[in-house]
């Protein structure tokens, strides 16, 4: 699928992302709109962009870090519930780094009216309605779109276009010097298109150009994409590092190990390239995603007639389901698949320690 891309770039009811705003984006559409926006957002996850803004997310770590200090003290029973929290801390910190703003999810007692957090539950529409929705969308996207049905609530666009327009208004629709991803998409609002290479340059090698107009469905659809992608993987994975560790005395104490040596030797400052020196912390987090994929399936849709080496042709419109979760279970890939073992990844030679 790497090789022949252009054919297995769509990720599923191709014909269809167009009809909602959300849709608009990198995870769900595909073909030309796809390469474009993929192109034009590389830019934003360089190196040096992420460092510079690298001292946002130190503040909310430290105030972070000041937030559990004051839950262990009010707490009698010494627990505190870690999902929850990591989820207020990781929207807190795309909040600042992605749109500038402070969200308060941290600090305050009523999360559940904070804006924010009402935001991600709608995304994140876990209710039977929700995935009834979700599937019928699956599987019959006409008909689905026909009834005029939406995935995602009207709410979430005119919550993120308020958003937006309140942040490029602070900014009088001017670049600041935080570079952070609102001053990128008001460089695209600015410019009004969009130049990218066109998805056909895979298939005939050519270097065609492809125009995508910017617009505030455009815009917004990029903006949620952000927020749910960033808060949501980053506060489960983090969740489940921390329940791995806990059930592995012997992972924890090498961690907290590692940690504390880095800390002595920056003393007491983490830095941006800090997990570069703790590698078998970045070993545990891999195998937390090994063990617990953010997505458990990926889709996608073939664009054009595809014949498999095993002569087995797919028609256009297939779509074609991968089994990371089962992929990541087998034991012909790793050994022992149900078992912690960041180890495993010096044996698979995956990093340098």
């Amino acid at each position: 699928m790497a090789k022949d891309f252009y054919y297995f770039n769509n990720r599923e009811v191709a014909d269809h992302t167009h009809k909602e705003t959300v849709t608009q984006n990198l995870f769900f559409t595909g073909g030309n709109r796809w390469k474009v926006l993929r192109q034009n957002l590389t830019a934003l996850f360089s190196s040096a962009k992420l460092k510079n803004m690298f001292y946002l997310i130190e503040n909310c770590a430290i105030l972070l870090d000041k937030v559990i200090a004051e839950d262990l003290k009010s707490n009698k029973s010494n627990v505190i519930e870690i999902k929850s929290l990591l989820a207020k801390y990781t929207m807190d910190c795309i909040g600042s780094c992605a749109f500038g703003v402070e969200t308060g999810t941290l600090v305050r007692t009523d999360t559940q009216k904070n804006p924010f957090t009402i935001m991600g539950e709608k995304i994140f529409d876990v209710s039977n309605f929700g995935a009834l929705k979700m599937i019928s969308r699956a599987m019959w996207p006409a008909t689905f779109y026909g009834l005029g049905l939406k995935w995602f609530n009207d709410d979430i666009v005119t919550f993120f276009n308020k958003l937006l327009k309140g942040v490029f208004a602070n900014r009088s629709h001017k670049q600041s010097p935080r570079n952070d991803f609102v001053d990128f998409i008001l460089s695209w609002k600015q410019n009004n298109y969009l130049m990218g290479d066109s998805i056909n340059n895979f298939k005939t090698g050519l270097k065609n150009t492809i125009t995508l107009e910017v617009n505030d469905d455009l815009l917004v659809a990029q903006c949620v994409l952000f927020f749910a992608a960033g808060f949501e993987t980053t506060a489960t994975t983090t969740s489940f590092v921390f329940y791995e560790l806990a059930k592995h005395p012997k992972a924890q104490a090498r961690v907290i190990e590692e940690v504390s040596d880095y800390f002595d030797r920056h003393n007491g400052k983490i830095e941006y390239e800090c997990i570069n020196e703790m590698p078998y912390l970045q070993a545990c987090v891999d195998e937390t995603l090994r063990l617990y994929p953010v997505l458990g399936v990926l889709t996608r849709e073939v664009a054009e007639s595809y014949s498999l080496p095993t002569g087995l042709l797919l028609e256009k419109g297939d779509r074609i389901h991968i089994p990371v979760y089962h992929i990541h279970h087998n034991p012909y890939n790793f050994p022992e698949p149900d078992e912690f073992r960041p180890e495993r990844t010096q044996d698979l030679h995956w990093y340098t320690f």
